[in-house]
């Protein structure tokens, strides 16, 4: 019972090290390929988590501006027209928290 409680219940220190550990991967990913509109989606919603909000903004607005550059008839795919949506509704969080 102790292993499935300690699972859910992180400690402070846990969480802090899963945040980071997180957020090193994305940015190497977003590095690595700076045309993903998924990482830059998954760390701004890293940082609203976190509640970095003008963090989160620079991402989320990032993503939109490689949504945009795509050629719709092109790369443009199911997951780039979800990860555009996602990123338009962070943006609209992030504001909301202002």
């Amino acid at each position: 019972m102790w292993r499935i409680l300690k699972n859910v219940f992180h400690s402070p220190l846990e969480r802090e090290r899963d945040f980071y550990d997180r957020l090193r991967e994305l940015s190497g990913e977003i590095e690595a390929l700076p045309e993903s509109i998924t990482h830059y989606v998954l760390r701004g919603e890293l940082f609203i988590e976190r509640g970095e909000f003008e963090r989160a903004r620079m991402d989320f607005e990032a993503a939109v501006d490689i949504a945009e550059a795509l050629d719709p008839n092109g790369s443009w795919g199911l997951l780039e027209q979800v990860m555009q949506d996602r990123a338009l509704q962070g943006i609209e969080l992030v504001q909301r928290r202002r």
